[in-house]
């Protein structure tokens, strides 16, 4: 397929000066959304958040798709919302392509990095940065929790959030303490965008969520829903963690490959439980059981 068939009519202005390009196809065996990288543009130049996948062929056609956007506009800065490679593994031909900097949050510099084989970012960020592009400007929100790393980044003045995979426009966001996820941090991150004065999230994956605090409120209840499932389950005396997933995902329809992440998920919320001296470890990470 040429590279330009791949992104072909999904260059949409989601907000003036904010264009979403559309990465076409999920990652394999990925049933979410297709990814999205987005342009935001001031007088002075804009940014790029997240970059995409590595492959060659996506790589050209977002370079295409790039060019044609941003024309004559400088493209200053490239932002990172979190380590995994479908956000950070085209970063290296953007930049190529464009001259841009890389920024990520610096609990997962490391990991982007290493993953790239050699040093990529070169602002880490801890929150509280803005990046001023000449009458619009983006605020770094750190979020960890889905990756100790995990940034979102504000177009205050516009209630404009760029949420990655912190909050998606559908379902509910991987924390899996295998890679680096926590819960306890995931939901004082949702708490905090809570506060915030949002009128639009753009979200890595899916349409633009237009009810903010509908959303996230959405988001708070179903992991606390989780919270009360597992504490109920405890209760029953099923303590092992394999069986706890079980009992929680069993009408799910679930396929195969993604009972390891749901047992991820019930771990994270149990070391979140342990962290509130709502339950005890008895083997971590295997039972569990109340206080």
């Amino acid at each position: 397929m040429p590279s330009s068939a791949i992104l072909e009519d999904v260059l949409v202005e989601v907000a003036p000066g904010v264009h979403a390009i559309s990465l076409g196809l999920p990652p394999e065996g990925s049933d979410t959304p297709p990814p999205q990288v987005y342009w935001v543009a001031g007088r002075d130049g804009g940014a790029l958040i997240d970059a995409g996948h590595g492959d060659e062929e996506r790589s050209q056609a977002l370079r295409e798709a790039v060019t044609r956007l941003v024309g004559d506009t400088p493209v200053k800065w490239l932002l990172l919302t979190d380590w995994f490679g479908e956000h950070t593994e085209g970063a290296r031909a953007l930049k190529a392509a464009t001259s841009a900097q890389i920024a990520a949050g610096r609990g997962d510099v490391d990991r982007i990095d290493r993953e790239a084989g050699e040093r990529v970012v070169e602002r880490a960020l801890e929150g509280g940065e803005v990046f001023d592009f000449g009458g619009r400007s983006i605020t770094v929100i750190a979020t960890p929790g889905h990756t100790p790393g995990s940034t979102c980044y504000l177009i205050e003045d516009e209630g404009i959030l760029f949420s990655g995979d912190c909050i998606l426009a559908t379902g509910t966001t991987a924390v899996r303490p295998d890679e680096g996820g926590d819960m306890a941090a995931f939901v004082a991150s949702l708490q905090k965008l809570a506060a915030l004065d949002l009128k639009l999230i753009l979200s890595f994956h899916g349409a633009p969520v237009t009810d903010p605090k509908g959303r996230i409120d959405e988001l708070l209840r179903h992991r606390a829903e989780r919270d009360a499932q597992i504490m109920a389950a405890l209760r029953d005396g099923v303590s092992e963690v394999d069986a706890i997933r079980d009992r929680l995902y069993a009408d799910a329809g679930l396929p195969e490959r993604r009972w390891q992440a749901a047992r991820e998920q019930v771990v994270a919320h149990l070391r979140k439980l342990e962290a509130e001296g709502q339950v005890q470890t008895v083997e971590p990470d295997l039972r569990y059981r109340l206080p």
